[in-house]
């Protein structure tokens, strides 16, 4: 049996876009004055990634297996389950997933202002699995007396497996959309104190999970506790 259960974090390093804000009364003034496209696009490199959503995701990763006698008699296939010969395992991981908006792939192409009018199309959002934690100390395993204890190189296996359960039945559709939502909302005060009244912040339209998942694996450690 396997469980999973996902943790939602919102917006939650907006510090890591401070230095794109403008703080005293002299930038503001500054700001208001007509800023073309390329001066606009290195402004808002200067944000690096905007890191707008995060995902914490407990699973239970499960085994059983049971030694047989295969072969073939007489023509015939054999597949009998040994007695008193299976083995047992839950491991409990952890995972995180962020995502981000990466701020430096930002051009020309993807900005047009008019007055104080601006439309930014911001880059795909990205996933990266930050961390990979396995709680070694609530492993359950059992084993017949018949059946060697778990090794080491098994349990990873098993915890691999289980990632890639994890990546492939996670809702990415939802995770897209909570990533694009937050980033926006992030950027919109950055572009006000520039000076901007009516702001726009779009997406191509055409992506889609498939494209993100492909993106998602960039950094990942595993870890113990």
């Amino acid at each position: 049996m396997k469980r999973l259960y996902i943790l939602v974090i919102g917006v939650f390093a907006l510090s890591a876009i401070c230095g794109c804000r403008q703080t005293s009364q002299k930038q503001e003034t500054e700001t208001s004055v007509k800023i073309d496209s390329t001066a606009l696009v290195l402004r808002l490199q200067q944000c690096s990634k905007i890191y707008s959503s995060e995902y914490k995701i407990h699973k239970i990763v499960t085994s059983k297996d049971v030694l047989k006698l295969e072969g073939n008699v007489i023509n015939h296939k054999v597949d009998i389950p040994i007695p008193n010969s299976s083995r047992k395992i839950a491991i409990p991981i952890d995972i995180t997933i962020k995502g981000y908006t990466d701020m430096s792939q930002l051009d020309s192409r993807n900005i047009l202002t008019e007055g104080k009018k601006i439309t930014v199309i911001l880059p795909d959002p990205k996933f990266a699995v930050t961390s990979v934690k396995i709680d070694r100390k609530n492993i359950i395993k059992s084993a017949d007396l018949i059946r060697s204890a778990y090794l080491e190189q098994e349990i990873n296996q098993f915890v691999k497996k289980g990632e890639q359960s994890v990546y492939k039945n996670l809702p990415w559709d939802e995770f897209i959309k909570t990533a694009r939502s937050n980033a926006a909302h992030t950027l919109f005060p950055i572009l006000q104190d520039l000076g901007f009244e009516e702001i726009h912040i779009q997406y191509r339209d055409d992506l889609n999970a498939q494209e993100a998942e492909k993106s998602k694996l960039l950094f990942k450690n595993i870890e113990n506790r």
